[in-house]
């Protein structure tokens, strides 16, 4: 087995244990970067329609922010001419801000260039399972890629969106949990509020002017609606819920 093969099957390896987008990100900085050196980076997910891919989230590692926001359309989502490119070749792009395609928005350009993003190598996969497609993209790379460079990132990226789909799903599940949580009534809300207090039954019931058999029937009704089976289960929960960003509109930033 060659040694890029053996580097390339401990990164999937590693990969494989990645269940959420801070060790995904710590995963590109520990892992991937010593064995593709680049400087900032980007990873998309987005749904399948007609005329192509819309990015839902973008996971970005040590990348510019102010560039994303300076590119957004009025609608909040991203649009960029390395994607594009890769939507009409479905092959891996390389793009050289010194030396840019004729169709390059100018703004996009301008920005890109003033962020310093130069060298850059992005490939993407579909997923028509589960109708969605990922793309990742490396920028500031040392050096001119080569051919090892692109074909080891191409070999990688199977592994990445398999890795990318499962840790986005997780914020997607939180999401969901957030939409229920408002949904809950005032007074199951309290029962809440004083449960995360570390307040017993007998209390709760006390400070909310209710039974305790009452402030019972509130936690089955809650723990119904939220899926779990337990106190614990419950604060965990809520703890991972808080933990996510707030859902915004448009192409989202993790």
């Amino acid at each position: 087995m060659s040694l890029p093969a053996i580097m390339n099957d401990k990164l999937i390896n590693s990969l494989a244990a990645v269940g959420t987008i801070d060790e995904f990100k710590a995963w590109t900085r520990t892992e991937l970067r010593p064995v593709l050196p680049h400087g900032a980076l980007i990873c998309g997910l987005g749904h399948l329609h007609a005329g192509g891919v819309s990015l839902d989230y973008l996971v970005t590692v040590d990348y510019p922010a102010e560039h994303i926001e300076a590119i957004r359309n009025r609608a909040g989502a991203i649009d960029t001419p390395i994607l594009r490119r890769w939507l009409m070749t479905q092959q891996p792009v390389i793009f050289d801000a010194d030396a840019p395609w004729p169709e390059t928005p100018k703004v996009w350009l301008d920005s890109f260039r003033h962020h310093r993003l130069q060298n850059v190598v992005a490939h993407a996969s579909y997923d028509r399972t589960r109708c969605v497609g990922t793309y990742h993209s490396v920028y500031r790379i040392p050096t001119k890629p080569d051919q090892r460079y692109i074909e080891t990132l191409c070999a990688l990226v199977p592994a990445m969106h398999e890795a990318l789909c499962r840790v986005i799903e997780q914020t997607r599940s939180n999401e969901s949990l957030a939409m229920v949580v408002s949904a809950m009534t005032e007074r199951e809300r309290r029962v809440i509020h004083w449960l995360r207090l570390g307040k017993t039954n007998a209390q709760i019931a006390e400070l909310v002017s209710q039974s305790e058999n009452t402030v019972k029937h509130h936690f089955t009704r809650i723990f119904g609606k939220l899926g779990v089976s337990n106190r614990a289960q419950l604060v965990r929960r809520l703890a991972e819920r808080e933990a996510q960003p707030v859902p915004g509109t448009g192409t989202r930033l993790l």
